[in-house]
């Protein structure tokens, strides 16, 4: 199905790309924020995260142990835009957590702003979902507060 014929088939195609556009640059800016830090404290280049960017998906990626990839679609149903996402990882050598599975429909509150609604029916802006998807790293950084980059908006 082309570009074209997804944008006229799907609800709030234009605002779904707008929303999609400014939670990945929220993504990327919480993996440089972390990256900086690390960098403060002297930690390898290995132990700082990397980001990988595509048309219409995304990942974030800890290669080192514990390692997490978080992985991020956007997806067009008939009935509207959804983000997809993954998480998955190693917590230790021969030990792997349980692989999460999430997906947030692309809607609009009450104020008319696009948000994600999570499954709860709570709504996050692209900057409030940003940070959900970067305290997915927590876990590969024992001790250290993960930064928290400020809404540009």
């Amino acid at each position: 199905m082309s570009a074209a014929t997804i944008q006229a088939t799907v609800p709030r195609y234009q605002e779904a790309l707008a929303f999609w556009e400014e939670f990945t640059e929220h993504c990327q800016g919480h993996v440089n924020a972390i990256n900086a830090l690390l960098a403060n404290c002297r930690s390898p280049k290995s132990e700082g995260l990397q980001w990988h960017t595509e048309p219409y998906s995304c990942s974030m990626v800890r290669d080192a142990i514990p390692s997490t990839e978080v992985h991020l679609n956007l997806d067009f149903d008939p009935w509207g835009p959804k983000i997809t996402g993954s998480v998955r990882g190693v917590q230790e050598e021969d030990l792997h957590f349980y692989p999460e599975h999430f997906e947030f429909a692309i809607g609009s509150d009450e104020d008319d702003r696009v948000i994600a609604i999570t499954p709860e029916g709570g709504s996050l802006t692209p900057h409030t979902f940003a940070k959900y998807v970067a305290q997915q790293f927590r876990r590969c950084y024992h001790g250290i507060s993960l930064p928290c980059p400020e809404s540009q908006a």
